[in-house]
């Protein structure tokens, strides 16, 4: 490690010295970094809630704020921040004669209520495999069908997120794209998206005309628009081949298949089934029974229970695995949907899982890359999200004013249609105040100041001075790479900004039997419940006569000397938050309050 002399303070100012330090290093030698013993820093690290050992490592954000208090400016070392060499261990033991043919996956996209979701149900009720019996029964993002004894493997809905999102990476996960278009109602805002990304992509394209059983289809009609969006189709004279389909009668359907069989086929896809694994993230989410649990696409190898691995900013040993029928399995092949537990942190949609040889391995890549990646698809972290709840609240009701902006009038309509739909049960609404093209300028921030409003933007700059001018007038500025984050959070913002109804019930009555401990804000009392059963966090009541003198919440109940979470009839004690005098012989009433958030509908 070098040291520089940071050459721009001011005389006033002690120098700090520069050091470069890897993503992660242990206790002992972030101390000999600060030329400080090694019980200091601990002591240091414990006083601010960081509990280390000797031995323990710690992360570059932690030392760099420990680093600063005792004069030291940390830059994370250059191969940490540029250089993963996993991605060069996979190709170097990749088993170049032991391919296998896989099979093809396929992404269903198009606009919202074109029949994606109706078209791939019934695919997979019908072409499950015979020896499977009860059929596909949990979602997980992906599945496998069966068509003349080879496998399909297909990206569920919302799988146009999905593919949004592994793209944004410049990852690849989809060999095929089936373009939905309904035949009565012809391309729309999500259909252009849907094109853009499969272009992006390189990958084939198959077009289908869905709901042609509906006397309004007129499959004339979509292939002009799609030929207006690029899209030939070959008896338009391109390359696209197209076909009408009816998720109601099943009219089509196995010639859709037949046409991403033969596709298949012509790519003549394959992989390596030993040697190192490597996969996809579809899917990620936290199980209240089981922990993080992420579905995973197999792209090279076969992966194991066992198996070490990171994904990101994640890393884990694989405890078990399901299928897409929801049955514990060993192993996954590749192009194989598998739904995987054993991750330690949250993997983000589109993070590539690799196999690494041992924990200590991958715990330290995935603090290096938790260190460089950042979040992806927006600039926005929760803790932004959660300030402008109570500013918007205050400010705008149940409603979220928004000044969007983005980078193609073909996102923009995309954006203005999605949030449209956006809707609370309360009432609630997305109000775009204003809308346009090109980067975030000091003209939508002033307007914005003046609305109330948020600036949301979709692959557009702020322009240089911007952010300072918003930050000075309290407007928030959020950006985006991936329409469907953008809508997600957007829609969470208008539940949260909501105000949730309030349901109360009292569970029990009885009076005060004696005051033990009274402060102005906490008071220890005994009851006598005739009764009901209250619970810590509910409601007492009090009441003198017939007046109400006061109310507050219940945080401790103890039954004889035994603290306990609730308490029926009979006689108990309990603390409670309460800022007026209660007296013995005073009514009470305990009162449970539930509030019912609001939701979109």
């Amino acid at each position: 490690m070098t040291d520089e002399i940071n050459n721009n303070q001011t005389p006033d100012e002690a120098p700090k010295k520069v050091v470069e330090i890897p993503a992660v290093l242990k206790v002992s030698d972030f101390a000999e970094v600060l030329s400080q013993p090694v019980t200091e820093v601990m002591r240091y690290l414990l006083k601010n809630g960081v509990l280390v050992t000797i031995n323990d490592n710690i992360d570059f954000d932690t030392a760099a704020i420990v680093a600063d208090d005792f004069g030291f400016e940390l830059k994370l070392k250059a191969e940490a921040n540029q250089k993963d060499s996993l991605a060069e261990e996979i190709s170097d033991t990749d088993e170049k004669d032991d391919l296998i043919e896989r099979a093809p996956v396929v992404t269903i996209m198009g606009h919202v209520d074109h029949g994606k979701t109706s078209l791939l149900d019934y695919i997979r009720e019908t072409k499950v495999a015979s020896t499977e019996s009860g059929g596909i029964t949990q979602h997980m993002g992906s599945y496998q069908v069966d068509y003349k004894e080879k496998k399909i493997t297909f990206i569920d809905t919302p799988g146009h997120e999905a593919f949004g999102s592994i793209r944004a990476q410049g990852t690849k996960v989809t060999d095929i794209v089936v373009l939905v278009v309904a035949a009565d109602d012809g391309v729309k805002p999500q259909t252009i998206e849907a094109i853009e990304l499969a272009k992006a992509a390189g990958v084939p394209i198959i077009a289908a005309a869905t709901k042609i059983d509906r006397p309004e289809a007129n499959l004339d009609k979509v292939k002009q628009e799609l030929a207006g969006k690029g899209i030939l189709t070959e008896k338009w004279g391109g390359k696209i081949p197209f076909v009408g389909v009816s998720a109601k009668t099943g009219e089509g359907v196995d010639e859709l298949l037949e046409l991403i069989a033969l596709t298949a086929e012509v790519a003549e896809l394959k992989a390596p089934k030993v040697g190192s694994v490597s996969g996809i993230i579809l899917e990620s989410e936290q199980d209240s029974k089981i922990g993080q649990v992420a579905t995973v696409i197999i792209q090279k190898g076969t992966l194991k229970v066992g198996n070490i691995f990171v994904a990101g900013g994640a890393y884990g040993k694989i405890r078990s695995m399901q299928d897409h029928f929801g049955k514990r399995i060993t192993e996954a092949f590749p192009a194989m949907p598998v739904r995987v537990v054993g991750f330690v942190g949250s993997p983000q949609v589109g993070d590539q899982l690799v196999t690494v040889k041992d924990e200590k391995t991958a715990r330290q890549t995935a603090a290096s890359r938790r260190v460089t990646i950042g979040s992806r698809g927006s600039n926005v972290k929760a803790s932004d999200l959660g300030s402008l709840i109570d500013k918007i609240k205050s400010q705008q009701g149940e409603d979220l004013k928004v000044m969007l902006k983005a980078d193609v009038q073909g996102s923009l309509q995309a954006i203005l249609s999605q949030l449209e739909a956006l809707k609370t049960n309360k009432g609630g609404q997305i109000k775009v105040i204003n809308s346009g093209i090109g980067a975030i300028s000091e003209s939508d921030v002033l307007n914005s100041q003046g609305e109330n409003a948020v600036v949301v933007g979709f692959k557009v700059p702020v322009l240089p001075g911007v952010q300072k001018i918003a930050d000075k007038d309290d407007v928030k500025i959020i950006t985006y790479d991936i329409i469907y984050k953008l809508t997600e959070d957007l829609g969470k913002l208008l539940t949260e900004i909501g105000d949730a109804d309030r349901k109360e019930e009292i569970v029990a009555d009885g009076e005060i039997l004696k005051i033990f401990m009274s402060t102005a804000k906490k008071k220890i009392i005994g009851v006598k419940v005739g009764k009901g059963k209250t619970n810590v966090g509910d409601l007492m009541r009090i009441y003198r006569g017939d007046d109400k003198v006061g109310e507050g919440k219940i945080t401790n109940i103890k039954l004889v000397a035994e603290e306990v979470s609730e308490a029926s009839k009979g006689e108990f004690g309990f603390m409670v938050d309460l800022e007026v005098k209660a007296k013995a012989g005073d009514r009470i009433e305990f009162v449970k309050v539930e509030y019912i958030p609001v939701k979109l509908v």
